[in-house]
């Protein structure tokens, strides 16, 4: 209680010390809380507006590509794929809905190399492949 309050108190003097707003705001969307909600908790200090809710959801969601595209450009990463199938079955029939409920994805896994693998490590692998497909031609 006390965190809460001295954190509403120091967002209403400071307007760049919110926190715990920004933290509880993007949490209220992602548990997908009305908008209405959303605007009375920043009218009270305790929350930050849905605007500013979505545009830090695109930073953060622009930042994170940005770091997977140049960790992917680094080579010092792995891949891993993964093709599952979901059955999203639907609790009230309709007339409008098909009955294909079965989907098909893909998941897509970027991990970076660990423990101070540098591309010179790696050098070994372009070699031994080298080596195989040379050996499968003749």
């Amino acid at each position: 209680k006390k965190t809460i309050i001295t954190s509403i108190l120091m967002h209403g003097s400071n307007q760049k010390a919110n926190a715990l707003q920004s933290l509880l705001g993007l949490f209220l969307q992602s548990v997908h809380t009305p908008y209405k909600v959303i605007d009375t908790l920043t009218h009270l200090g305790i929350s930050i507006s849905a605007d500013t809710i979505n545009m830090v959801t695109q930073a953060l969601s622009a930042e994170s590509q940005n770091s997977l595209r140049h960790l992917s450009q680094s080579l010092l990463a792995s891949y891993a794929y993964d093709n599952f199938d979901m059955d999203l079955k639907s609790y009230i029939p309709t007339v409008e809905k098909s009955n294909n409920s079965l989907k098909h994805l893909m998941l897509g896994l970027l991990f970076p190399l660990v423990h101070d693998i540098t591309l010179d490590d790696l050098k070994c692998l372009s070699d031994s492949y080298f080596l195989s497909n040379t050996k499968l031609l003749y």
